[in-house]
């Protein structure tokens, strides 16, 4: 179990340091969960999950001094959980938003970390000691943000997933297909998220003909994005052809 803990600490800590490394997304629910699967020797579960919990964290973000939930750092976790203790998707999803949530509380905490070696770079600056500020920065980095992650990872799964595989089997079945009947309307709470914050009367008639499309007409997600497509193309014709009507309909977005 060492050795394992180790691993998802590693996956964890290095996924949060995607800034670190230009922007590589290592932290999205879909992208951890799979490397996660992989390390720990099952990347098909780790890729439902992450795929699973991409939906549902797809329009979480941080907005301000709001604290968002860390949808990366739950689908590692969760995926080291299903994997470890063989419950398989269905379990692993179940813990994700408070897994999430524990993670975005880390956030913060790692930002006051991050402060503190701040500060002290701005100390060596002002010596213009530009050596020590860079290995503040460097430090900082890693200690505030890496080591912090690898603890949530690493502690996760050292301490927490015994426990967790004595609680799951202790559940009875009817429940744990309760949990995977949850899990799969997870996605649908995912897009309703989503949809609230982008939601208005314009947008509205589009996702209605797109899900008749899919729903009532069967038509695949490649055809629907096709015909999405070819309307945006017309919309955008009809818009030059015609400057003036469009620039006045574009004052009115009232939203529901």
């Amino acid at each position: 179990m060492l050795v394992q803990a180790l691993l998802a600490g590693l996956v964890v800590g290095l996924s949060k340091m995607e800034y670190f490394f230009g922007y590589s997304m290592f932290n999205r629910p879909i992208v951890e969960g799979a490397i996660m699967g992989l390390v720990l020797g099952d990347p098909v579960t780790g890729t439902i999950i992450g795929a699973t919990l991409e939906i549902v964290f797809l329009g979480s973000f941080p907005v301000g001094a709001a604290v968002s939930p860390d949808g990366g750092t739950a689908a590692g976790v969760s995926t080291a959980f299903a994997i470890l203790t063989g419950a398989g998707a269905a379990v692993g999803t179940a813990f994700a938003v408070p897994l999430a949530l524990l993670g975005g509380f880390a956030f913060v905490l790692c930002k006051f970390i991050n402060n503190a070696f701040a500060e002290a770079m701005k100390a060596q600056l002002a010596k213009d000691n530009d050596k020590a500020a860079r290995a503040l920065f460097w430090a900082g980095s890693w200690v505030g943000t890496f080591g912090l992650y690898f603890l949530i990872g690493f502690l996760s799964v050292f301490f927490g997933s015994t426990a967790l595989e004595s609680a799951v089997s202790a559940i009875p079945t009817d429940v744990i297909n309760g949990l995977a009947s949850g899990g799969n309307l997870l996605p649908a709470v995912g897009f309703a998220l989503l949809l609230s914050m982008i939601m208005d009367k314009k947008l509205a008639p589009w996702f209605f003909i797109g899900f008749i499309l899919a729903a009532y007409l069967q038509l695949p997600v490649i055809a629907v994005t096709a015909l999405a497509t070819a309307a945006v193309v017309l919309i955008l014709v009809a818009r030059s052809e015609n400057p003036a009507t469009s620039t006045a309909d574009e004052g009115d977005d009232n939203e529901f």
